[in-house]
């Protein structure tokens, strides 16, 4: 099978959609993405430098997409996303995809931030057994789990009080740079992440379409932001699947104010603000070795896990 490589553009996105959804449809990860989706990530990437789209008889056969940080710290871990069309599994596709993924990856860091070591990750679907061998005979490793959790939005949900000394109010667009810089204080102790940047801000937040303020809420003491939850929709999950999803994009308390049940409260207003608007469940996702005792907060709350997926990492000489 002949095969042509490329970088992607955006005239790919329909067929890339596409192809991720039928990949969906045969792995059952959960995770379904629209052409809006891509369009945003698209907008995201270096698509000339850090893209490949594979065509074989003019089909896509596999695309990938290389996702770099704004602002790393120590190692840089660069994101490799992609994936092999299922018509066209098993035949050494995967493996062409990833090293070459890999290569661009390193060009683009050594180009942006040449004195910090580089190691190249992607995400792997617990069950998928063929991406996990896959990934493994190329050399990477299991750096960490993370548990993806669901709660159906029924009547059942428990109102949890607001601890004393604090309010909870509605997100709001005015305190976004508050809340930006909250956000960054809250996980810079978490395994992998970086401060985000007012325009990574942006893009994931405040100016995407996925966003969902009206579900999103602060809780504040003395009147400044110390916690927070931030609320997503994506409603190709609900156009594929039937299913309303609310996704809990990030949930923090600054370390101070942890251990008081602020989590717990925004999470259940949250919750209780997405069963009035219709959504039938809520999901999220949580690093299973979380050293703020997270996963009990959103047990309590009566999330249950639903998929594990395995952050696979390899370091790149430089």
């Amino acid at each position: 099978m002949e095969l042509v490589w490329r970088p992607l553009t955006t005239a790919d996105i329909p067929a890339v959609a596409a192809l991720y959804n039928a990949a969906e449809a045969v792995d059952d990860t959960g995770e379904l993405l629209s052409e809006e989706d891509f369009a945003e990530s698209f907008g995201k990437a270096d698509l000339p430098g850090g893209s490949l789209a594979v065509l074989a008889g003019g089909r896509l056969a596999a695309y990938g997409l290389v996702a770099l940080r704004d602002n790393p710290v120590g190692t840089h871990r660069v994101r490799l996303d992609g994936a092999v069309h299922p018509e066209f599994r098993r035949e050494g596709i995967g493996r062409q995809l990833l090293p070459r993924l890999a290569t661009l990856a390193h060009d683009l860091h050594v180009a942006r931030h040449p004195d910090l070591p580089l190691a190249v990750c992607t995400m792997v679907e617990s069950r998928s057994e063929g991406h996990v061998a896959l990934v493994e005979k190329l050399g990477f490793g299991a750096d960490r789990y993370f548990y993806e959790l669901e709660v159906a939005l029924g009547e059942s949900l428990a109102q949890v009080p607001i601890p004393s000394g604090y309010e909870i109010v509605p997100f709001s667009a005015a305190r976004g740079e508050e809340v930006r810089n909250v956000c960054n204080t809250a996980f810079a102790q978490h395994w992998g992440s970086v401060d985000r940047s007012p325009e990574e801000w942006a893009a994931s937040f405040t100016d995407s379409l996925r966003f969902v303020p009206e579900s999103s809420f602060l809780a504040l003491s003395g009147g400044a932001v110390v916690g927070f939850v931030l609320a997503r929709h994506y409603p190709v999950v609900e156009e594929m699947t039937g299913v309303r999803e609310l996704w809990i994009g990030d949930v923090g308390t600054l370390e101070e104010h942890r251990g008081r049940g602020v989590a717990s409260a925004l999470l259940s207003r949250t919750l209780a603000q997405g069963r009035t608007q219709g959504y039938h469940r809520a999901g999220l996702s949580v690093d299973s070795a979380n050293s703020t005792r997270a996963l009990g907060v959103y047990e309590r709350a009566g999330f249950e896990v639903a998929r594990t997926w395995i952050d696979y990492g390899l370091p790149v000489a430089l």
